[in-house]
């Protein structure tokens, strides 16, 4: 006599075929079962703090005693803390399916995707920027990262470390020597990606980064108490390592190079970004202080050296070691403090967690509101908190019902089924 057989128990990881509820309820359970709420805490906070940091007031630096400066707390972390939840999106993304590792068509099939999907990003990052608003938008970076990133996708852990480490010690260096040699560059591709205020390489280590953290076994509570661990620890080596260069370098604690690009933070900005110093015989405004860079234009160096102001600033969007190593580290302990606390907080975090799963959605939207403000009111509307405080809120309230009954935001399906516009049979992407 045969035994029955015993009714296969569906993996939590993947959607099953049919639902008594239909397939909506289907994906409705995937996504509550393999999404990570903390990731979309983390990536909340990272797109609510852009809209604080672009349509808040101007800043000059941050100060306890003057509340229009408080925006300066996520000018420029917010952005790196974007980037590391995206490294980390795109780990979920690809990862091996439950029953084993992906054979190599599941592996070209991942790989697609992504291009296609960083096409889609580099396509609505110079949509927005043609909006011609004063943010600087970094979705074009954001989708250069993502091309990079693909041949690591399935590299050796240590492998992917060196090359992060690498690209965020070297990257600021080859930034500035590329802006002084490339001083009249006007390329979107040059210019707007590589040398802009998001520059590829140190913003490619923070996405690796991400895609080193996403390999990790992020439901577990001790992993988020060393995550927070060494954020701390980056956090104080990159902001502390700064300061004391500068000290030793006899510059200012906090100033960067007088000639830098300008913020990309809030619309007024904050302090000039590390660059390239336009003055012969100074360096952060002192007179002979050292060795520095001097572009005349022309793609020439008349005088090669070292900006030491731009590449020891501490301040947000300088592109430097320090300021990228120390930014990373808050965006880190950012990310663990989200896995810790998004499910005790429960429903009184869904807004911030909504936000986050409709991420490009809302980033771009704010943007086109800063574009709609500028041409109906001008500046008047977004030199103070009530702009900000009106799209955050608004955010909230518009992105909690829509995740609820909709799932995922307008943008997002687009760049999704975008990303699967060559798939032949293949794997699901895994919500993220």
């Amino acid at each position: 006599m045969t035994a029955p057989r015993a009714r296969s128990t569906p993996s939590p990881l993947r959607s099953p075929d049919r639902s008594p509820d239909g397939p909506s309820h289907a994906r409705a359970s995937a996504n509550r079962a393999t999404r990570l709420d903390g990731l979309d805490l983390a990536r909340g906070l990272a797109v609510l703090g852009m809209v604080v940091a672009h349509l808040g007031p101007p800043h000059p630096g941050f100060d306890w005693t003057r509340p229009e400066s408080w925006s300066a707390v996520v000018d420029g972390r917010s952005a790196v803390l974007f980037a590391l939840c995206a490294g980390v999106s795109l780990t979920l993304m690809t990862r091996s399916r439950p029953e084993g590792a992906p054979g190599a068509a599941d592996l070209v099939v991942h790989r697609r995707r992504v291009l296609v999907r960083a096409v889609a990003l580099f396509v609505l990052g110079s949509l927005l920027i043609a909006l011609n608003t004063p943010v600087q938008v970094i979705l074009p970076t954001y989708a250069g990262c993502f091309v990079a990133t693909i041949p690591l996708l399935r590299a050796r852990t240590r492998t992917v470390a060196a090359i992060a480490a690498t690209a965020l010690v070297i990257g600021p260096v080859c930034t500035a020597i590329g802006r002084s040699l490339l001083h009249d560059a006007d390329d979107p591709i040059v210019h707007g990606v590589l040398l802009g205020a998001y520059p590829g390489i140190p913003w490619w280590g923070v996405v690796l980064v991400g895609l080193l953290v996403g390999r990790l076994p992020l439901r577990r509570t001790r992993l988020h108490l060393v995550l927070l661990a060494g954020g701390i620890t980056a956090a104080v080596v990159g902001y502390g390592g700064g300061v004391l260069a500068r000290a030793a370098l006899g510059l200012p604690p906090g100033t960067a190079s007088p000639s830098g690009s300008a913020s990309a933070g809030s619309a007024g900005g904050s302090e000039p970004a590390s660059g390239t110093t336009s003055g012969a015989g100074a360096v952060g405004g002192l007179p002979d202080a050292g060795p520095h860079l001097v572009p005349k234009g022309g793609g020439t160096l008349e005088h090669p050296g070292i900006d030491w102001a731009g590449l020891t600033s501490v301040q947000p969007h300088a592109g430097s070691t320090p300021e990228v190593l120390g930014a990373l580290g808050v965006a880190v302990a950012v990310l663990a403090l989200s896995l810790v606390v998004a499910r005790p907080a429960g429903a009184l975090l869904a807004p911030v967690r909504a936000v986050g799963a409709l991420a490009l959605t809302v980033y771009a939207a704010h943007i086109v509101v800063h574009a709609a403000l500028d041409a109906a009111a001008g500046e008047r509307w977004h030199t103070g908190w009530t702009a900000a405080l009106l799209v955050i809120v608004g955010a909230g309230l518009l992105a909690t019902p829509w995740r609820r009954w909709l799932g995922a935001g307008p943008l997002e399906r687009l760049v999704r089924r975008t990303s699967r516009s060559l798939d032949g049979p293949g794997p699901r992407s895994r919500p993220h």
